[in-house]
């Protein structure tokens, strides 16, 4: 097994380097499919999103679903972390408990699903926008030194020859 997931990670690293823009656009892309992921907590929907959002924003669609489609492994996760941050919240701001976001019953799996994230409140989706936004940083961040670092290095590489 880990064999397998290092060469799935070593897979999306190189899909990640030869895609064709700069590396703020691919960060930027990467950063905003990680960050759908946690502030639309619904499977599949923020990969849909991240596509949309990244062609209206001009940045690298293609990684920002890559990344959106990379999560969706961890979702029990980062539902969890979403959870688990909308209790500091609520400790921290207690009137958020109060505020109630109005839902119809669900009749369908899809209906009860958004039923249910929607249930957590506002202190859920603040979570997740928080969440969201810390990702975003992180990843960006870290996939934009890499990328620069990566082709400093392969222009070192071709002015010794």
């Amino acid at each position: 097994m880990r064999l397998s997931l290092s060469r799935y990670l070593k897979y999306q690293y190189y899909r990640m380097i030869r895609l064709k823009d700069t590396p703020s656009k691919v960060a930027q892309g990467v950063g905003l499919g990680f960050a759908l992921d946690f502030a639309i907590p619904i499977p599949y929907i923020s990969i849909f999103f991240a596509f949309v959002l990244a062609r209206v924003l001009k940045i690298n669609s293609l990684a920002a679903v890559m990344s959106a489609s990379f999560l969706k492994l961890f979702f029990p996760a980062i539902v969890y972390i979403n959870f688990t941050i909308q209790k500091v919240l609520v400790a921290a701001f207690p009137f958020l408990k109060t505020v109630v976001i109005p839902h119809p019953a669900g009749a369908n799996y899809f209906e009860r699903l958004v039923n249910s994230i929607l249930a957590g409140g506002v202190p859920y989706l603040l979570a997740g926008l928080v969440n969201g936004a810390v990702i975003f940083i992180a990843s960006y961040l870290a996939v934009f030194y890499l990328l620069r670092m990566r082709i400093e290095r392969v222009k070192n590489k071709r002015t010794k020859k």
